[in-house]
């Protein structure tokens, strides 16, 4: 990498780093990691979308250069069909990035990403992907893409986007841990939105419709319904065909409010492709989970961390896990780095609005 491409590359980082401190919404600091990134590495489309870590569903996605409009194809081709460069298969790579040319050779369209939705919807034809992790879980994705006139993507650009990984991880950890902005208004009955094969919503509660506004807008049509509400229902229809996957997905509104949306096929599913989709307050003991996972803790020491917040002494916790008490304390000393309490009152204070109830 020659001196001005490490120049741009570490002011890239910079602006990621000094944003992610700005704690921006997910949505404004996914546009500036996009902005950063095509200082580094050019590209005519590209889209960053967080991951809830658990299912692995995208949920917010920001996008640049592409639209919404065939999201369900996106998430279908994701889940069923075989590909050399799957999201999850980056996820367990050093580097958390692949290049497709270098998986297919001069044949992308031996992709079915490529040869059924970059390129007949899109005119795009190069790729290149990464992800970004936090303890070992994809916490986001991104996509690279250039149109069949321009040059693939090369291994420094790669290396580009590597290097972007740790910045993002840290605005998005950041982003996870911080408390909403405004609290959540009690809904009208319960949120239930009927989404069609097509993704098109066909019926919606009231309740509905004031929860998808803050997910974006209006929810009226494809290109206004929240991307994860389309992707969970996508993944309902595609664990009918048998694959296995949850849907469900942990999901953040404009305010920094959690939800919970699940997706389940209405009885005459199968024939009609209608699918029913709940969207409900995330239940803290979920958010618990979501939280530890981005403070890098092992699992013993979230084992622990559990054991604090159900009120057990450290003797109890020693008890209940097996280990001595000089270990429990070990653990305690870790969790308060980690976490940047000095106190298990600290502790149990940064984490009130996560604990079980």
């Amino acid at each position: 990498m020659g001196g001005g491409a490490r120049g741009s590359l570490e002011r890239a980082r910079r602006d990621i780093a000094g944003y992610a401190e700005d704690g921006l919404p997910w949505e404004q600091f996914g546009t500036v990691v996009t902005e950063a990134a095509a200082r580094v590495i050019p590209f005519d489309a590209a889209v960053i979308s967080m991951v809830d870590p658990t299912t692995g569903l995208l949920t917010n996605i920001v996008r640049t250069g592409i639209d919404d409009t065939r999201d369900e194809l996106f998430m279908r081709i994701e889940l069923t069909r075989p590909d050399p460069l799957t999201l999850t298969a980056l996820a367990d790579q050093p580097d958390g990035v692949g290049i497709l040319a270098d998986h297919v050779g001069s044949d992308p369209h031996s992709s079915p990403r490529v040869r059924e939705l970059l390129a007949p919807h899109f005119d795009l034809e190069h790729e290149m992907r990464g992800v970004v992790r936090s303890s070992g879980s994809m916490v986001a994705a991104s996509g690279l893409y250039r149109a069949r006139t321009r040059p693939g993507f090369s291994a420094e650009e790669a290396s580009s986007l590597a290097a972007l990984e740790e910045v993002v991880a840290a605005g998005l950890r950041r982003i996870l841990l911080a408390r909403p902005r405004e609290p959540l208004r009690q809904a009208a009955g319960p949120a239930v939105v009927v989404v069609d094969a097509g993704g098109r919503v066909r019926e919606m509660t009231s309740a509905a419709e004031s929860r998808l506004r803050s997910h974006h807008g209006s929810p009226g049509g494809p290109g206004g319904l929240a991307a994860s509400v389309r992707m969970v229902a996508e993944a309902s229809r595609v664990r009918q065909a048998g694959h296995d996957i949850v849907p469900r997905a942990r999901v953040r509104d404009e305010d920094g409010r959690w939800f919970l949306v699940e997706a389940a096929p209405l009885r005459n599913g199968a024939r009609s492709g209608r699918t029913a989709v709940t969207i409900q307050p995330a239940a803290p003991e979920e958010m618990l989970d979501l939280e530890l996972g981005m403070y890098e803790l092992t699992p013993r020491e979230r084992a622990v961390i559990r054991e604090v917040l159900a009120g057990a002494s450290t003797s109890r916790i020693a008890a209940d896990l097996g280990i001595s008490v000089y270990t429990v304390q070990d653990h305690l000393k870790a969790i308060f780095a980690k976490t940047g309490v000095s106190s298990r009152r600290e502790l149990v204070a940064s984490l009130a609005d996560r604990r079980p109830r």
